[in-house]
């Protein structure tokens, strides 16, 4: 019983020391800010890939384009951190699709207001084609995704967005 009554002290002891409320949190200040603009690139705002090693016109399995863009919530200063929340809506347009799962790569380009280059983050957007109600065709599919771009740079003038495309893609596109 004493052993027992000493484990109960010791403990309540342990917990009000190394508990929650014995380190005090510092305090997270947020400031609202003006949202940089944001541009798609006109040389990347296309994506086409294939479930075959090699792509060409003949096995695109699916083509996806960035059409539109919202700030979904508040562009804000966290500490020192500046957050930017954004949707941005791809429409994906099925052609040999065989999977309904798809993975589209993106990156962020943050510019300062001399179209200087900060900083380039990158994306991987996971999705799911829409199929027919008897599962037979794939059919053009909305995919909205929330990206949130955090950076540490102040001074983020615009973005731009595009999909990572290598020479074969790019080369098919063009």
């Amino acid at each position: 019983m004493k052993n027992l009554l000493y484990f109960f002290v010791i403990s309540t002891a342990l917990i009000f020391l190394f508990g929650c409320n014995a380190k005090e949190k510092k305090q997270q200040s947020s400031t609202e800010l003006n949202c940089p603009r944001i541009f798609f690139s006109s040389e990347h705002s296309n994506y086409i890939d294939t479930e075959d090693q090699k792509i060409n016109l003949d096995n695109l399995a699916y083509k996806a384009n960035l059409n539109n863009f919202a700030y979904n919530h508040s562009c804000t200063k966290l500490n020192n951190l500046f957050i930017y929340p954004l949707d941005i809506l791809i429409i994906i347009e099925p052609i040999l699709l065989n999977q309904p799962d798809i993975i589209l790569p993106v990156y962020v380009a943050l510019l300062d207001k001399k179209n200087n280059l900060i900083e380039t983050q990158f994306f991987s957007i996971e999705g799911v084609v829409d199929q027919t109600k008897d599962r037979k065709t794939f059919v053009e599919t909305a995919i909205v995704n929330k990206l949130e771009i955090i950076t540490n740079k102040d001074f983020v003038d615009s973005i731009i967005i595009g999909f990572m495309l290598d020479k074969e893609k790019l080369g098919i596109i063009n």
